[in-house]
């Protein structure tokens, strides 16, 4: 206790938690974003026990100071794992030493770089309706804490380093309060940050762009190449100083709803469809995809919803007209060989846009909700599928109106909205679904339209 009588342990103390705290930024950001690919009930658990048991593996590196600084002694050099021919034609350096930090942090930055690029792909891709086929792998509680632990060691290993050539090593119990400290203000904002990242999508993609930017400063670091840390975290700074002015601009600029106003009567629908009368879509040579498939943005301007919605709106007038003279035996032709019969593909249209309305109503009630999925493949051979089409046409009209009249009234941020898809883990926003179920209705009225051509129906 003696020891807490003196300045200027008060003084390393203070000094060696600011230090823990700034460096663990990027710690924070990358802990953010692992775990909000998890359902909302298990983010907080994840973040928090991860960094709790990191902790104790900070604290039993200190323990082990001797230990932590022998990993700054050489192990071997270039020239030791590089053939001779390799070094003078590509240039590198011979005698350049490689110790066991070296090593940390360039499979670390080797990381880093490679987990960020993944998920900016992940994130920029497109979502289907339906996956078919074999599933994608789902975040689990044990994997992301797995992914915390391991990061918060690369991340950890420079300022433990710096903790030792701060304070004296008889004096290990400064280090594990100032790691406690940090520790603490890292599960106490982690949420915070983690909400706010999940609301912006764009601040996402510029946190992975800043996780790879870290983990190439930690690759050329482990090559003996130094680049002064001040220069990569003023440009965080400045890059997030100007992304929370366009957040606020933007959401300034889209303060009204998209639209408030009722959806189509079937007058105006009449006369919607006739103005679009002479508007030939051309279909390509593919049965199963005669629009091309859907591709996903990142962002849609208000003019684009508006024509999404538009198509929605439209949608259940258009398959009306298309199947309204086809007789039985027309309905229960195939629209491509080995696909659904036209008779499925109406059912399917009810089913599928049920589901979707429903999926929407969860995002909106509920902080990114996981959905439920259903296999599209067997609803379409329930008995129920069987049935005349007027059933699942007057369920189309009914549910869009209904659809139709909530898109019209959300607010661009409310568009923002996301659930996550259990086959595949991703986060789907509203707007992002509503041009998926835009196309969806096109895509099925071109399969109707396409055979209908085919056939000379």
């Amino acid at each position: 206790m003696e020891l807490f009588l003196k300045a200027d342990t008060w003084l390393a103390l203070l000094t060696l938690c600011f230090l823990e705290i700034v460096l663990g930024i990027d710690n924070i950001i990358f802990i953010s974003i692992v775990s909000n690919k998890l359902p909302e009930e298990q983010r907080q658990r994840a973040r928090n026990t991860g960094l709790f048991l990191a902790m104790f593996v900070r604290i039993g590196f200190l323990l082990g100071i001797t230990w932590i600084i022998g990993f700054k002694e050489p192990l071997f050099s270039v020239k030791d794992i590089v053939p001779d021919f390799l070094i003078t034609s590509l240039g590198f350096h011979a005698d350049h030493m490689f110790s066991g930090r070296d090593l940390i942090l360039g499979f670390g930055g080797l990381f880093l770089i490679a987990k960020s690029t993944m998920e900016i792909n992940h994130e920029m891709e497109g979502d289907g309706i339906e996956k078919e086929g074999k599933k994608s792998s789902v975040p689990t509680m044990a994997g992301t804490i797995v992914q915390i632990i391991l990061l918060d060691i690369i991340f950890s290993f420079d300022s433990i380093l710096t903790a030792v050539g701060i304070v004296d090593r008889d004096k290990v119990i400064i280090m594990i309060l100032a790691v406690i400290v940090s520790i603490g203000v890292m599960m106490f904002f982690s949420g915070t940050i983690s909400r706010f990242i999940q609301r912006h999508p764009s601040m996402e993609v510029l946190a992975l762009g800043f996780l790879i930017l870290i983990g190439f400063m930690l690759f050329l670091e482990s090559l003996g190449v130094a680049v002064p840390k001040g220069y990569i975290y003023f440009a965080v700074a400045f890059s997030l100083l100007i992304e929370f002015f366009n957040i606020r601009v933007v959401s300034k600029r889209k303060a009204n709803p998209v639209k408030l106003n009722k959806p189509f009567s079937e007058l105006e629908a009449e006369a919607a469809l006739l103005s679009k009368k002479g508007e030939e879509v051309q279909y390509s040579d593919d049965p199963k995809y005669p629009i091309g498939k859907f591709i996903s943005k990142e962002s849609y301007t208000f003019k684009e919803l508006q024509q999404y919605i538009e198509q929605i709106d439209l949608f259940p007038y258009q398959l009306q007209k298309t199947v309204a003279d086809l007789s039985d035996t027309q309905l229960d032709t195939p629209y491509r060989e080995g696909g659904w019969t036209v008779r499925q593909l109406v059912h399917h249209l009810s089913d599928s846009h049920l589901n979707a309305y429903i999926r929407m109503k969860w995002a909106l009630t509920e902080e990114t909700p996981t959905i439920k999925a259903y296999n599209q493949t067997e609803w379409a051979k329930t008995p129920d599928t069987r049935l005349g089409v007027e059933y699942p046409l007057a369920l189309v009209k009914s549910l869009h109106q209904k659809w139709v009249g909530l898109l019209k009234q959300l607010l661009p941020e409310q568009m923002k909205k996301e659930y996550i898809h259990p086959d595949s883990g991703k986060h789907i926003r509203l707007d992002q679904m509503t041009a998926n179920y835009a196309w969806h209705g096109e895509h099925h009225l071109a399969h109707i339209k396409s055979l209908r051509k085919r056939m000379s129906w």
